[in-house]
């Protein structure tokens, strides 16, 4: 019984009974007898109708090919000439198509002739007797072997149009893989960039949140110097420590220090040749940190009194508002005891929050100065500038009032 399923399609159409396209199989027949070509008609392949081309000689199927009158050949029945051109037919043909496969026919059976056939694609080698026109068992068995052979063919056809298939499927996969994987790739370069962007932000964060923990409120500008410092000694560790504030537009003068491991002589000396050296060189290139490890460095930075600094590791920057440095910090200590680069991080951040942090401290302390309302912010040096020495005071303060300094355990303001 019939699926009504089958007869009566969903929706109420009709299932389409469209014929399929008819394959032709074609056998080209290249022999000086046509006997053979009634019995090839008679081929039943499993795909398609047959179609015999017949040639009495390879000039005629040479031609034949060349004119594509032939069509497209899937087996090539030839046979045995004397001087053996049906083997270069038998190259010309499977070089055009490589699907074309070789039957040969012979009466004289040669193992060099038959391994020749086969490196060319042949799928059977037919000896053919003295009486072959008239003998029907012959014909009817050629007949069949040529079916078999025309069967082969169509497999090894599918199997090769199945592998070409695959490959270019392979291809699409490999090249769909390398799109992938570069993205892929790019992405990881994107997160790992992504994450060490984080990572100093998180860092700059840390160094940026307990720097302002550590000064808190503050605006007297001696106690900001004496908790940035003591700050600095607390990443950094141990060392001599530095800050230089501005006394006029190119001039610094010691704002507070960490003494170390330096005498009080060469201290004094030594602070007083950076203040004039060193502090207007780091001022002048606003936007960089100055980090020396070599004696040869020292002496191209400092000039004559680079000794005192011998084997010393130094490290200056500028605390910048505004692109202007308003103050100077220098570190410096053996250099068995290098900075370390999470050290020299925190420096940088410092030094960043610092100079907003004593650009503030002008702005406060310039509300005292008559007329202040008149100057611009940021604040032009050569017009209404206090120096740091003044930043403290208030609206009431005597102008003759000098900073004491203070000495505490080799800290001095």
């Amino acid at each position: 019984m019939s699926d009504p399923r089958e007869s009566k399609p969903a929706g109420g159409l009709e299932k389409s009974t469209k014929p399929k396209r008819k394959l032709t199989r074609r056998i080209l027949l290249v022999d000086p007898s046509p006997a053979l070509k009634p019995a090839l008609q008679q081929c039943e392949a499993e795909h398609g109708s047959v179609q015999v081309v017949y040639a009495s000689t390879l000039a005629k199927a040479r031609n034949l090919v060349k004119s594509k009158d032939a069509g497209k050949i899937d087996i090539a029945v030839l046979n045995h000439f004397a001087k053996a051109g049906e083997l270069e037919l038998a190259k010309e043909l499977t070089s055009a198509d490589v699907a074309t496969r070789i039957v040969l026919l012979t009466d004289q059976p040669d193992f060099t002739y038959a391994q020749q056939a086969m490196q060319l694609g042949s799928l059977d080698l037919i000896i053919r007797p003295d009486t072959q026109d008239t003998d029907q068992d012959w014909l009817v068995s050629t007949t069949q072997r040529v079916t078999d052979a025309l069967n082969r063919q169509w497999t090894e056809r599918m199997r090769s149009s199945r592998i070409r298939k695959l490959k270019r499927l392979c291809k699409k996969l490999d090249a769909a893989r390398n799109e992938v994987s570069e993205q892929v790739d790019v992405l990881c370069n994107d997160l790992v960039t992504a994450y060490q962007e984080l990572a100093v932000q998180m860092q700059s964060l840390s160094h940026t949140s307990g720097y302002i923990d550590a000064i808190g409120e503050e605006l007297d500008l001696e106690a900001v110097l004496r908790k940035t410092l003591e700050y600095i000694i607390k990443q950094a560790g141990p060392c001599n420590a530095a800050v230089f504030l501005p006394s006029s537009a190119d001039e610094f003068a010691l704002g507070g220090y960490v003494n170390y491991d330096c005498t009080k002589e060469s201290a004094d000396m030594l602070l007083e040749h950076l203040a004039d050296v060193l502090a207007p060189r780091i001022a002048e290139n606003a936007e960089d940190m100055l980090h020396v490890t070599a004696n040869d460095e020292l002496d191209a930075l400092l000039g004559d009194d680079w000794n005192y600094l011998a084997d010393c590791h130094l490290v200056a920057l500028p605390a910048v508002q505004d692109g202007e440095a308003l103050a100077v910090l220098t570190l410096f200590r053996d250099n068995d005891q290098p900075f370390s680069q999470q050290a020299i991080d925190a420096l940088h951040f410092i030094g960043s929050e610092m100079g907003e942090l004593l650009g503030r401290i002008i702005r406060v302390h310039h509300r005292a100065v008559p007329g202040f309302d008149e100057v611009i912010d940021p604040v032009d040096p050569s017009d209404g500038f206090l120096p740091p020495s003044e930043w403290h005071l208030g609206a009431d303060a005597d102008d003759d009032d000098e900073p004491e300094n203070e000495e505490d355990d080799g800290l001095a303001y």
